[in-house]
């Protein structure tokens, strides 16, 4: 039976430490004598070392890390975040550790605690939408801990720590005002529960749109459900029976189910009822009718989340940097989904 013949087994024979039989062997940079080196080979040889059998890493040096807390596997633009984020932490030399926790608060929690126990360098977290008392504790006693931590996309209130996410209200203003710059006066507009800081700060920018525009808020054209393609089909339902000619929808799965509806319905978007997304996903330009939707700077929001947690994983010790909030500008992706009703004119 043929034995795999390892580092430390060759480091015993020749006399050496595992270290410098790594060195020697994989042809690193070393002070290492010739004479040593070719010891270390001679001794490989007549043990029939193959290297291909073993990956030594003795000489690795620790492997750095970052971990990713995301709340919903089954939103794209999350995917899309955190493959953006995995890039450029790997331009900075570390590699992300993901974990998807749903918005259950106890997957969360295990999570943080995973994170800690393995000794990740820092922590980017997306809360879930039920962040409660417990977990905001949890947090602070993961910053008086030492361990970098910063916030994405969602905020968590009580916790103080760098904050990067996109203009929300700035992206519902936007939405809004482009429907009644084609025209439409009477706008639905489905979001998340109120609870939810991105579907907090769009509603707020899209009833700014319709003051700036003297258009009369009806809270009965909100619809309130979760960012899935079943709320926005429900919402479309509601909306569409109280005589709405556009919606804007919370996220691109939840403006895909209004299409579904329309589509169930015999509707036709834009001709019958327009609607804008939010994220611009990959799925705006598969939809039947392209989808206009609302940008957020993903990549350059990954960027900045990347770049502020390594800020803070290579802060000296007793270095003081207060916590600061970065917001980027969303804009609007023009496709088709919104028909103009001033050409109607």
């Amino acid at each position: 039976m043929k034995i795999n013949v390892k580092v430390k087994d060759i480091a015993k024979v020749a006399g050496v430490s595992p270290s410098t039989v790594s060195l020697v062997l994989n042809n690193r940079p070393s002070r290492i004598a010739e004479d040593t080196k070719e010891h270390i080979f001679r001794v490989a040889r007549e043990m029939q070392f193959q290297k291909e059998t073993e990956i030594d890493f003795t000489e690795f040096k620790k492997v750095r890390t970052i971990g990713l807390i995301v709340p919903d596997r089954m939103n794209p633009f999350y995917h899309q975040l955190a493959e953006e984020i995995a890039r450029n932490a790997f331009l900075g030399d570390y590699s992300v550790f993901q974990c998807y926790t749903g918005d259950d608060i106890q997957c969360f929690y295990t999570a943080v605690e995973g994170f800690m126990a393995k000794n990740i360098d820092g922590i980017i977290v997306i809360p879930p939408r039920t962040m409660d008392k417990e977990n905001v504790k949890l947090l602070k006693s993961v910053q008086k801990s030492n361990v970098p931590i910063m916030l994405l996309d969602r905020a968590a209130y009580g916790v103080f720590c760098d904050f990067v996410t996109a203009d929300n209200k700035h992206g519902g203003k936007i939405a809004a005002e482009y429907m009644i710059k084609k025209g439409h006066t009477r706008i639905g507009c489905m979001m998340a529960e109120q609870n939810i800081y991105t579907s907090r700060k769009r509603l707020e920018g899209y009833r700014e749109a319709l003051a700036a525009y003297k258009i009369p808020f009806d809270k009965s054209l909100i619809y309130y459900g979760n960012y899935d393609i079943e709320s926005g089909r429900q919402g479309a339902e509601e909306l569409i029976g109280k005589g709405v000619t556009a919606i804007v929808a919370g996220n691109d799965l939840m403006a895909l189910g209004v299409y579904l509806y329309a589509e169930e319905q015999g509707l036709s978007v834009p001709d019958d009822v327009s609607v804008i997304g939010y994220d611009n996903t990959e799925l705006c330009r598969f939809a039947r009718t392209p989808l206009t939707s609302v940008d957020q700077n993903t990549a350059t929001m990954a960027s900045k989340a990347v770049e502020v947690i390594l800020r803070q994983i290579g802060k000296e010790e007793g270095d003081e940097v207060p916590a600061r909030n970065y917001y980027f500008t969303p804009y609007i992706v023009e496709r088709e989904s919104v028909k103009d009703c001033n050409s109607q004119n």
